[in-house]
C-alpha cells in the first residue's frame, strides 16, 4: 500500500490500476449489476461508506500536532495555540488531513487552538464504515468530551451531519458550513453512477447506504434544523461545485436566520479548502475576527 504526501496511506491498488484493468473490472461490475442488482447494490453500498484511506500517524508528529482518542474509533488532532479561540474542525467522509492543512494554518496563525476531528474509520487500514450513524455520535461526543468550542468549521457530509447535531440541540455559537450538500440522497445517487451503477442495482445501492446510516436518513428534511438555529453562520461553496450544486446553498443560508452565503468562482467542492481567499475568510470568521 502506498505512502500519500498528504499523512494519509490507502486506495493506492485501485487508484493505480491500469486502464484495462479499470475496463475488466467496470465489465464485471455491470455483468454483476445485471444478474444479482440487489447483491451488487448493497457490497458497493457498504464500500462506498468505508473510506479508502486512513491517517498515517508519523505525519501527526512532523506537523507538530497531537493525537487525542476520542472514543474507540474516533481521535481528534490536535494544534494547540494558547487558550482561546478553540475551533473544531469537522472533515467529510474520505476527507484526509491535507484538506485542511491551509485552514490550520490561518487559524493557527489568527491565535486560534485548532482540533481537527478523525473520525471513525480513518485511524486504521482496515476498510470499516463511516456513516452518518458514526459522523453524528462523533461531533456530539467530540463536544461533550473537549468542548466548549468557540466555533465549528465542516466540510461537505460532515457539515450536514452538523445540521443533524444542531438539530438534536447541539450548542455552537459560530459555524461555518463548507461545501454542504443538503439533498444527500443525490449525493448517494451520483457515487452510485461513477461506480457505473444503474437501474434496480442503482436503487438498491441508495436504500443500502440510506439502511446503514439509520438512524439517520440521508433523506431528512435539512429546513426544520437550519430554521431553528442560533449563533452566527457562514455558509461557503464553489459556484462549481460538482458534488453539491451551489442552489442548495444559497437555500440554506436563506433559511437560517442571520446566515452569510459566500459563493467563490474559483475552487469545486473540494479544492475550495486550499482557495487562498475562502481560508482566509473562514479562518477569520472561526476565530471570531
Amino acid at each position: 500500500m502506498a505512502r500519500r504526501s498528504d499523512g494519509y496511506m490507502g486506495g493506492a491498488q485501485e487508484r493505480l490500476a491500469p486502464r484495462g484493468a479499470l475496463s475488466t473490472r467496470r465489465r464485471a461490475l455491470h455483468l454483476a449489476a445485471a444478474l444479482a442488482p440487489r447483491l451488487t447494490g448493497r457490497l458497493l453500498a457498504r464500500r462506498y461508506l468505508s473510506p479508502a484511506s486512513h491517517l498515517d500517524t508519523a505525519h501527526v508528529a512532523r506537523h507538530g500536532a497531537e493525537l487525542v482518542p476520542l472514543g474507540a474509533e474516533a481521535a481528534l488532532l490536535r494544534h494547540a495555540r494558547g487558550g482561546a479561540p478553540r475551533v473544531l474542525l469537522v472533515p467529510g467522509h474520505d476527507g484526509h488531513v491535507r484538506q485542511f492543512s491551509r485552514l490550520v494554518r490561518d487559524l493557527r496563525r489568527a491565535g486560534a487552538a485548532v482540533d481537527l476531528l478523525i473520525l471513525p474509520g480513518h485511524l486504521h487500514p482496515a476498510r470499516t464504515l463511516c456513516s452518518l450513524a458514526d459522523i453524528v455520535p462523533a461531533i456530539r461526543l467530540c463536544l461533550d468530551e473537549h468542548g466548549p468550542y468557540d466555533a465549528v468549521g465542516a466540510h461537505c457530509v460532515g457539515a450536514r451531519s452538523l445540521l443533524f447535531a444542531l438539530g438534536e440541540g447541539l450548542a455552537c455559537p459560530r459555524a461555518a458550513l463548507i461545501s454542504t450538500p443538503v439533498d444527500l440522497p443525490a449525493l448517494i445517487r451520483l457515487g452510485g453512477t461513477q461506480y457505473g451503477l444503474e437501474g434496480a442495482a442503482l436503487g438498491q445501492f441508495e436504500a443500502g447506504v440510506a439502511r446503514l446510516c439509520a438512524p439517520y436518513d440521508p433523506g431528512t428534511d435539512w429546513r426544520p434544523p437550519a430554521m431553528a438555529r442560533r449563533g452566527e453562520t457562514l455558509v461557503v461553496h464553489a459556484r462549481h461545485d460538482y458534488a453539491a450544486p451551489v442552489a442548495g446553498a444559497r437555500a440554506l443560508a436563506e433559511a437560517m436566520p442571520g446566515a452569510r452565503l459566500e459563493v467563490f468562482e474559483e475552487g469545486d467542492h473540494n479544492t475550495i479548502l486550499n482557495h487562498a481567499p475562502a481560508s482566509r475568510m473562514l479562518a477569520e470568521f472561526l476565530a471570531g475576527g
